[in-house]
């Protein structure tokens, strides 16, 4: 079970698509499907969702391709599922194109510091970057520690002043970085 849905993101998530009103949302990593899910029943019916994961090639917590395919691709229209990798799909996405780009692939400072880098031209103004994560709560999950990765917030902290930031604290958190 996903962080979101134990902790009841779906009104969040389903309130920013109604705001926004996009025709292209991009979302790498999908798991269950849960925000997924959320994408999916707030959009207007001409709304483009592409759901990217790496699947089998993560190591760990991963999302299953044929799970995901049968469970939303055959039942939602202008619904594309993708096996890309973040790190390597910058090039798939034209500068002003996402509405919403929502990013929750085991999240922490430098999966923010790269989004920003190499994303966050890719969002259309008035669109928005969403990200797991960004509390200092969130940034105290046992494998940030464990794993020695780099923490969220202090990240967050350095940026502030040249981009618009939000944090919804509630554990998981979820960061909003409007354009």
């Amino acid at each position: 079970m996903s962080s979101y849905q134990k902790n009841n993101f779906y009104c969040d998530l389903s309130q920013i698509v109604s705001e926004i009103n996009p025709k292209l949302i991009v979302e790498f990593g999908i798991l269950e499907g849960y925000s997924l899910q959320a994408f999916i029943d707030a959009r207007s019916k001409d709304c483009e969702i592409h759901a990217c994961d790496l699947f089998d090639e993560f190591p760990y917590n991963a999302a299953n391709f044929d799970v995901i395919t049968n469970s939303f691709a055959k039942n939602f229209d202008n619904l594309k599922i993708k096996k890309l990798d973040f790190f390597k799909g910058t090039t798939e996405y034209k500068d002003n194109s996402i509405d919403i780009l929502h990013i929750d692939i085991a999240n922490n400072g430098d999966v923010f510091e790269f989004a920003i880098n190499n994303y966050f031209k890719k969002i259309k103004e008035g669109g928005v970057m969403l990200l797991e994560g960004g509390s200092k709560e969130r940034d105290e999950v046992y494998w940030m520690n464990e794993f020695n990765k780099r923490k969220i917030n202090p990240y967050l902290e350095s940026i502030k002043n040249e981009f618009k930031v939000k944090i919804i604290e509630k554990f998981p958190s979820l960061t909003i970085i409007k354009k």
